[in-house]
């Protein structure tokens, strides 16, 4: 809250620098200034006093890591008034706050490549500051705040924008990153490899090339982050790929990442694709329009939790798979997709979709309403990848096909039970293989071809 109260007294910063241009008697060098509230936690250093001139066209990378150290030698805030400052590669020093007028102060890049720098530290922060990176192209993965070993980096109510790689970059750091606007970046508005643990909370990201967050890992593991209460739009999938990029959220290897309560619109691909994260929960979403599948939990992921989210205009609702490459165990409840349709996705060359949820073993369907999938509502299993699945108290309405079993498999263990299913033009639970269909409608009586299949307690309309 020390940053929150400094960020109010900084409204009253500018007011008292231009009173004390009428006074005569100049301030000694290095003054500290009073902010808002009592005690050491409310004074900081004017960074003014060390030269910073706003709207100048020089380089100012020297005069403000001079105030930074200076100011982390004080164990003080360095208070940074209104205006433009161009810079390029500050490091920001052990313990640092950095902060600005929201809105009204900002550092543009001087040249390609990071404007501030944290590495090995235990706590870095700054807040009310816009980065520019004016679109200047940057060696991949670069940021226009790069931090690397930062126990606990704070990021709160900045605007960072126009970067030329990446928003944020930031390696083996910890933290939150909370309130702040990353728009218009070439690759990905956040990248995070190896974090340890971070809050990624309220921000809007807008714009981006490729992936709105991205959380990485070297090695699979537990990541131990929160994704929450963001707002993610427009991003696209400008490197291409058929998964990579075009996410609005992105997790490779990182398990144990909550991803809650976001609101997605028009992305490339996905909202929300895990891939081989394990424990990963995608709790209460809000996505409209996505070219291929809005929540997606694949490759070697275990124990996916995709509960209370909503899916509209997407080619595909739920897609829980590669049992071959090990995903499985996964629980798909009180979800609501509507319009899931075939189509063509960005780049892509042939239809996908159609379908409302696919999952293919050890998954639980329950509870979800789905509306208006072109193909089919319930997808269980593809070739031969299906195993112990159950799909019960789903009501399904409007699709080709209600719910589609594979019967590839020698041995099945399949539960479809207590379904609401109306107007499925084809079939209400159909069996198939390679996504045709093999048997007549498995609710108005059994199939030899469907051993292992229980299909019971459908109310069909």
């Amino acid at each position: 809250m020390v940053l929150r109260r400094q960020l109010l007294g900084m409204a009253l910063f500018g007011t008292a620098m231009a009173a004390g241009k009428a006074i005569a008697q100049p301030a000694p060098r290095a003054t500290i200034v009073p902010l808002s509230g009592s005690g050491p936690a409310s004074l900081g250093l004017d960074a003014s006093q060390f030269g910073l001139r706003p709207g100048s066209a020089d380089d100012q990378s020297r005069r403000l890591q001079e105030a930074l150290v200076e100011a982390a030698k004080r164990d003080a805030p360095l208070l940074l008034p209104p205006g433009r400052y161009r810079i390029n590669n500050v490091v920001i020093p052990e313990g640092m706050r950095l902060v600005g007028v929201p809105g009204a102060t900002q550092l543009v890049a001087a040249q390609p490549g990071p404007l501030l720098v944290a590495r090995r530290t235990k706590r870095a922060a700054i807040s009310g500051i816009t980065l520019d990176g004016l679109s200047l192209r940057a060696a991949d993965r670069t940021g226009l705040l790069q931090a690397e070993d930062v126990g606990e980096l704070t990021v709160e109510g900045c605007d960072v924008r126009n970067a030329g790689a990446n928003g944020l970059t930031l390696v083996r750091t910890g933290g939150r990153i909370d309130s702040t606007r990353l728009t218009g970046a070439r690759d990905h508005g956040l990248f995070s490899l190896d974090s340890r643990g971070l809050m990624i909370e309220r921000n809007v990201v807008e714009d981006i090339g490729n992936n709105g967050i991205a959380l990485w890992r070297s090695t699979s593991g537990d990541d131990n982050s929160r994704i929450s209460g963001n707002r993610i739009s427009r991003i696209r999938s400008d490197a291409g790929g058929d998964g990579p990029n075009g996410n609005g959220i992105v997790l490779f290897k990182a398990g144990g990442v909550i991803v809650e309560s976001n609101a997605f619109r028009d992305c490339a691909l996905t909202f929300i694709r895990n891939n081989s994260g394990a424990s990963v929960q995608m709790l209460g979403n809000n996505g409209r329009r996505c070219g291929e599948v809005a929540y997606y939990s694949e490759f070697a992921f275990e124990g996916a939790i995709m509960s209370n989210n909503l899916a509209e205009d997407c080619a595909q609702g739920f897609n829980i798979t590669n049992l071959d490459h090990g995903g499985r165990l996964a629980v798909c409840s009180g979800n609501i997709i509507r319009r899931a349709r075939k189509g063509l996705a960005p780049k892509g060359k042939e239809l996908i979709g159609g379908s409302g949820i696919h999952v293919e073993a050890e998954a639980a369907v329950t509870g979800n309403v789905i509306e208006e999938a072109s193909d089919v509502g319930i997808s269980l299993g593809w070739s031969w990848g299906m195993r112990n699945l159950v799909a019960t108290g789903n009501m399904i309405r409007d699709c080709a096909v209600g719910i589609g079993i594979s019967l590839v498999p020698k041995e099945r263990n399949v539960v479809v039970a207590n379904n609401v299913i109306s107007g499925a033009r084809n079939g209400a639970v159909i069996g198939t293989e390679y996504g045709k269909a093999v048997t007549g409608d498995l609710t108005r009586g059994g199939d030899r071809r469907a051993a292992g299949v229980r299909v019971e307690g459908n109310a069909v309309g």
